[in-house]
């Protein structure tokens, strides 16, 4: 869904629009967040960002307990996502996405005194400026929260993304009617995978 904009770790208040979405996911967080973090295995699942590709690996470690491994998405970590949005985001067209390069911006734990005793995971990543779309015409910034339920044995799976930037508003008309079922087609297709692993898939 779209709504008014919401402040991100990086760049704070004052964006133009953000995109939301929202489930209860039957894993634990830190299941849930394996998932997100394994660049590899996103053409499995994700129809909106159809690849993850590491371009710049980081030397910073993963918290604690996060899971890691080859290929993963760690704090600084520098990729790039092929994104499809509008319908191609739900059925395969077989065209090209369009490379939108990210950088891994928070990776940590939610303390369980933030959520009413709950624990899980925030991670977030944001737009590398180029000079061809340098930061003030257009930065945006897509957190996403696993919160444990409070049976601790599910997931309130919560992500949403502000964009900011002289061109946010361009893009909000342009193409923001396509990124709400986009957001819904990564939200469906996360928690789809989760549960497939947690039933022995590969």
């Amino acid at each position: 869904m779209s709504l008014p904009p919401i402040a991100t770790p990086t760049y704070g208040a004052g964006g133009n629009f953000t995109i939301a979405c929202s489930t209860r996911i039957p894993a634990t967080p830190t299941q849930c967040l394996d998932v997100v973090l394994d660049a590899p295995d996103y053409p499995k699942w994700n129809t909106f960002c159809r690849k993850c590709t590491i371009d710049v690996p980081s030397s910073t470690p993963s918290p604690p307990d996060a899971p890691s491994g080859d290929g993963y998405l760690t704090l600084g970590t520098k990729f790039t996502f092929d994104v499809h949005t509008g319908p191609a985001a739900v059925n395969d067209d077989g065209g090209a996405g369009r490379p939108t390069p990210l950088e891994l911006s928070v990776l940590e734990r939610i303390d369980a005194t933030a959520e009413d005793g709950r624990r899980g995971w925030r991670v977030a990543w944001r737009m590398r400026p180029s000079l061809a779309l340098p930061g003030f015409m257009l930065r945006a910034e897509r957190i996403q929260e696993f919160v444990e339920a409070e049976d601790g044995n599910e997931t309130d799976y919560a992500c949403w993304e502000t964009f900011y930037g002289v061109l946010a508003p361009v893009v909000r008309l342009a193409v923001g009617s396509k990124l709400t079922p986009a957001f819904d087609a990564w939200n469906s297709g996360l928690k789809a995978r989760v549960e497939e692993l947690r039933k022995g898939g590969k």
